[in-house]
């Protein structure tokens, strides 16, 4: 819930010190996948408001709809014919020449096409180096996501029918789409069907020596993504689980691996890949399965995996006639499929005409259906566990776990770890892990001498699965107490975490009680139970963050699992998988693997493996990615997987459980806008995760707390909001000790948010706060300190503390260089610099870093940059102040020319206008000066602005043959206007001295004005 430095306000000075913030900048987030952590995009986005419109040509972007394999795609507005249009933004790294004039002759043939069920192709252009496709916005979902609803088959194989002829058209007009699957069929919300994403399409001819990139890319694998999310080059011997997506240079496997035909895997494919890809979906759609049971991408590519599609379950209400006509379409050699996607249609609809022959026949006839009714099948339940001790010495079993040796190593791992780093923050660690392990120890001690008692008269079963649980929350503690002994940095870091994350002993019984899944057969019992522990060291290193690790266990330990064949062990491995995955930043692949999980355990009747996944996917939707449709459907999956498994004292699922489902209700709430209902939602949760007697999870109260403050803060309660954010650091304090670098970030946040509320006095305590914490973290946080060094100049500069914000800019960049590879955070820092220069009447320096921040702008989005015209103010008045009077007109000019085509009348095009006038009256041309001073005529200013107005109004005045009395009269009043508005901003007065030094002021000027 709380978010990343990265994904906080930057405020960013501009000209001579006005502020400009990243929120204003929406087209940053065309490089690569947005960081969405939530917390506070609503705070930057409104923070020193400046409304920013991000626009594409004649497009104006309003909000993101979803990504896939070649990028991003946008909700925009046509602005010349008044139309929502879909914009997709093809991903940086794909943006080379050949490939984009390939995508602009494929854009040019789906254009013509003209086609109902095709989405529409508008134009294909280029922005920022960046690739992008205007179409037909559909407003509807996907068709993966209709049929989830369960619609029928009938109306299941129609819209396939419709979405087939879509992909003939396509054939005809010689495009074959390479990756079409369920999540590229949109339904709109008046039944149209219509085949969208050709981004993996390629004319239909053979690949020719111009395709070739000029260097290889390198091989990569994202295990486990279905949804085109991430791009992946797979090569031959390269691994996966078969439903990756693919995007690759021609005579490489592209498209989604779980629809592809055997002869895509090596490299070749025509439009019988596409009906191939059709017979699947339609497969699934039918039967909800696919005819392929999932397979490793390299058995694929070796050719080790029989094609043999599955014969659709018996008792599915499909008519039987479909199945021959799907099962031609799904043939290993594409010889033997349909000549043409036209001759399966033709097929399936001789077929449906027939039935609704039959159907008119029988007119009002009754038919009996004969009912099978099935009778249960027992399950025979195996021990697996070794007989139970006795109960005197249960307490001796944690001693080599946790106990007063363990702590004394671990406070010496700290001091240690501490001293040899710099990192003095570790000491306040140590009081938070201390109490959160001793916690863990009293409840496994307990749960286990519960479990000694009741082994007479009890129920061997249950028994035995507590103890086999007890035994694995037992071996993944041992093995994180190991790691945090180990003494290195990142991972004592993590440590307060993880301690809180360690799952509650006490669930054993109640789980072991509830049922679970079945027990693996006997022959196989005692490795699963082996497995299982190896799981526990696995989640050792999930609750630490040592993702990679994990990943590498879990890929061991793969065969082994599906050797074993015990469908709800593939599924915990599937659901560790998905949470390294995820947690490990692999968005996609994480996500996969999680509804993976949740397949195979629904299919093994592992009911708190599927809960714990779609409730983990729901979070996800809910605070990162921001996918509101999604959030809903994967909690609505989480409810019922966790009705299926019970609510505490019947079942596995406590209070604390169920709460974390309505936080992410709440949360979801949050995002669609509904901020009294998400208040109401979430505020009685925060007792629930404080509740020591239950479970409690310090980190989902801090994170709660903050979504209230979210809530509020929307309702206009700054107050109260601000009461929130310090309620949540006060949280985090206890999670991770005072000093943490986590605790900084939240004194960042609550500084930020004070700025926004005007309490300048405590936005610089929490912001200094951050900064000295960030600083004893060392290289850890050095580019944090750098951004809050920043935001303190900005508000020292606000303040008129020139000095201190030329000190705080000075830090700043000297944290970013030392961070390296931070080109936009020096620039940001020079411009800093550059402002307060300049209001220290330090022309020569201020000239010089302007230019530092002009050219890293220019570097990173071009010379025609709106911030970068907006730098090119600041240097005009600089070099105006240095005496060079047309070096800066020069600046001047160039800047506005950018600024009014792109920014319109912005304060920046203000602040550039009364550049040129000051540059007119520097060198004495007058009637020029006057000229454009007129258009100020009747507009009312304010602030610094106001002030400019009266000098330029009082020195035309007073200057010129003509002047009389009247005019020195109206001269001598604007002047003394002038330094009246000076007194009331911020550095004024310094700035009004600066200008009339600028325009050569005499000296009766400058003593009318003040000086």
């Amino acid at each position: 819930m709380l978010t990343d430095a990265e994904s906080t306000f930057q405020g960013r000075p501009n000209e001579r010190g006005a502020v400009t913030h990243a929120s204003e900048r929406p087209e940053l987030d065309w490089a690569g996948d947005i960081e969405d952590q939530r917390v506070f995009a609503l705070v930057r986005s409104r923070m020193f408001a400046r409304s920013g419109v991000l626009r594409v040509g004649r497009y104006r972007i309003v909000r993101r709809l979803g990504a896939g394999a070649m990028g991003e795609v946008q909700l925009a507005i046509d602005e010349q014919l008044d139309r929502a249009v879909a914009v997709k933004f093809v991903h940086a790294h794909l943006a080379h020449h050949r490939f984009t004039e390939r995508l602009r002759v494929e854009a040019r043939a789906l254009a013509r096409l003209a086609h109902a069920n095709v989405v529409h192709i508008y134009e294909v252009g280029e922005q920022h180096g960046r690739v992008f496709l205007a179409m037909e916005y559909i407003n509807g979902q996907s068709l993966r996501d209709w049929i989830a609803q369960a619609p029928g088959w009938e109306r299941v194989l129609s819209a396939y029918l419709e979405a087939a002829r879509g992909l003939a058209a396509a054939h005809s007009a010689g495009v074959i789409h390479r990756d079409f699957k369920p999540d590229n069929v949109l339904r709109g919300a008046e039944g149209r069907i219509a085949v969208a994403d050709f981004g993996l399409a390629a004319l239909d001819r053979p690949p020719t020596a111009d395709d070739e990139d000029p260097e290889p890319r390198p091989a990569s694998r994202y295990p486990c993504a279905e949804a085109s999310v991430t791009e992946t080059y797979a090569t031959p011997g390269s691994k996966d689980d078969g439903s990756a997506s693919f995007v690759s240079r021609p005579g490489e496997v592209k498209g989604t691996p779980a629809y592809m035909p055997p002869e895509q895997f090596r490299g070749r494919s025509d439009a019988r890949a596409d009906q191939f890809a059709l017979c699947v979906s339609i497969y699934e759609g039918l039967w909800g399965q696919r005819p392929f049971a999932r397979r490793t991408v390299g058995e694929m590519l070796d050719g080790e995996v029989d094609w043999l599609p599955l014969t659709p379950p018996a008792r599915a209400r499909v008519p039987k006639w479909i199945w021959p006509l799907i099962r031609r379409g799904l043939a290993v050699n594409p010889d033997d499929r349909w000549d043409s996607v036209d001759d399966l249609i033709a097929a399936l609809e001789r077929g449906l005409g027939r039935r609704r022959r039959r159907a008119r026949l029988i007119g009002s006839g009754v038919v009996a259906l004969a009912v099978g009714l099935f009778s249960g099948v027992g399950v025979a339940w195996w021990g697996g566990a070794p007989g139970v001790e006795d109960c005197t010495n249960v307490a001796r079993e944690l001693a080599d776990t946790w106990d007063r040796d363990q702590r004394a190593r671990l406070s010496q791992a700290l001091a240690s770890a501490a001293e040899s780093s710099g990192a003095a923050w570790l000491t306040d660690s140590e009081a938070p892990i201390v109490a959160g392990l001793d916690r863990w120890r009293d409840r496994w001690l307990d749960s286990r001498a519960e479990l000694c008692r009741g082994r007479a008269g009890g129920d061997p079963v249950v028994l035995d699965r507590v103890g086999a649980c007890l035994e694995r929350h037992h071996r993944s503690t041992q093995a994180l107490v190991g790691l945090m002994l180990a003494a290195d940095l990142p991972t004592l870091r993590e440590a307060p975490r993880a301690v809180v994350r360690l799952e509650d002993p006490r669930a054993c019984a109640s789980e072991a009680r509830q049922g679970g899944p079945p027990d693996p057969p006997r022959a196989v019992a005692a490795e699963v139970e082996e497995v299982r522990r190896e799981l526990a060291l696995v989640e050792a290193d999930l609750l630490i963050a040592h993702h990679a690790t994990a990943l590498a266990s879990i890929d061991e330990l793969g065969p082994r699992v599906a050797a074993l064949g015990y469908l709800p062990l593939s599924a915990e491995l599937a659901h560790a998988r998905g949470r390294a995955l995820l947690d490990g930043g692999h968005t996609a692949d994480g996500l996969e693997a999680l509804e993976q999980a949740a397949d195979l355990g629904e299919a093994g009747h592992h009911d708190r493996v599927v809960a714990d996944s779609w409730r983990r996917m729901a979070g996800f939707a809910a605070t990162t990615k921001r996918d509101l449709d999604a959030g809903r459907r994967w909690l609505r999956r989480a409810d019922a997987a966790a009705r299926r498994v019970g609510v505490a004292p019947l079942g596995p699922l406590g209070p604390a459980d169920m709460a974390r489902l309505d936080f992410v209700r709440g949360n979801l709430q949050l995002l669609e806008g509904q901020f009294a209902a998400a208040f109401d939602q979430l505020e009685p949760l925060v007792a629930v995760f404080e509740d020591e007697v239950d479970h409690q999870d310090l980190l989902f109260a801090a994170h709660t707390t903050t979504a209230l403050g979210v809530a509020v803060l929307n309702q206009g309660d700054r107050d109260r909001a601000i009461e929130l954010f310090g309620r949540s650091l006060g949280l985090l304090e206890r999670v991770h000790g005072s000093g943490h670098p986590d605790v900084a970030l939240a004194a960042y946040n609550l500084g930020q948010l004070s700025l926004e509320a005007g309490d300048a006095e405590l936005a610089q305590i929490m912001l200094e706060r951050a900064v000295q914490i960030w600083a004893l973290a060392d290289e850890l946080e050095l580019r944090n300190v750098g951004r809050a060094q920043l935001v303190l100049g900005q508000l020292a500069l606000a303040q008129g503390r020139t000095d201190a914000a030329l000190d705080h800019a000075t830090a700043a960049a000297t944290a970013f260089e030392r961070a390296t590879r931070m080109p936009i955070e020096q620039a940001e820092a020079a411009s800093l610099a550059a402002a307060a220069h300049y209001f220290l009447a330090q022309a020569g320096p201020a000239v010089l870093a302007y230019r530092r921040a002009i050219q890293g702008y220019a570097n990173a989005y071009g010379e025609d940059d709106v911030y970068v015209a907006y730098f090119r103010v600041g240097l005009g008045w600089a070099l105006l102040a240095d005496g060079q009077i047309e070096a800066a007109r020069v600046e001047f000019e160039a800047a506005l020319v950018v600024i009014e085509a792109k920014d319109g009348g912005s304060t920046q095009a203000v602040d550039a206008r009364f550049g040129l006038i000051s540059v007119d009256l520097a060198s004495h041309q007058l009637e020029a000066a006057r000229a454009r001073l007129a258009r100020f005529d009747g507009h009312e200013l304010a602030g610094m602005e106001a002030m400019e107005l009266e000098l330029f109004r009082g020195l035309l005045a007073l200057r010129g043959d003509r002047a009389d009395r009247a005019d020195h009269a109206a001269g001598a009043a604007a002047l003394a206007s002038a330094r009246a508005h000076a007194k009331t901003v911020a550095s004024g007065e310094a700035t009004l001295a600066i200008l009339l030094a600028s325009v050569n002021a005499t000296d009766e000027e400058r003593r009318l004005a003040g000086e």
